[in-house]
């Protein structure tokens, strides 16, 4: 097992449809634990309607790291755990 060091920015959180822009920071790690795969949504700030930037499928147990603009948003389709880490 290899050992992962991560600076963290904040609290986890439970993140869902509402989204997040994670105070503006860019880097999110995201820990979907829940017992099926996630859709993750990446939105930009655009009035009155966001554009979806881009989307992408987390398994089941999987981390994953989203670098994001920091004014975007991020969001689950079901609850996942994400936190803001320094680069």
């Amino acid at each position: 097992m290899v050992a992962t060091i991560i600076r963290l920015l904040g609290q986890e959180a439970s993140v869902g449809t509402a989204g997040s822009d994670f105070s503006g920071n860019k880097l999110i790690r995201v820990y979907n634990s829940n017992g099926g795969d996630v859709l993750l949504t990446v939105k930009d700030n655009a009035t009155p309607t966001p554009n979806t930037l881009g989307t992408v499928t987390v398994k089941a147990g999987e981390t994953i790291y989203v670098n994001k603009a920091g004014t975007d948003v991020l969001s689950a389709a079901s609850t996942c755990k994400m936190v803001a880490v320094a680069f």
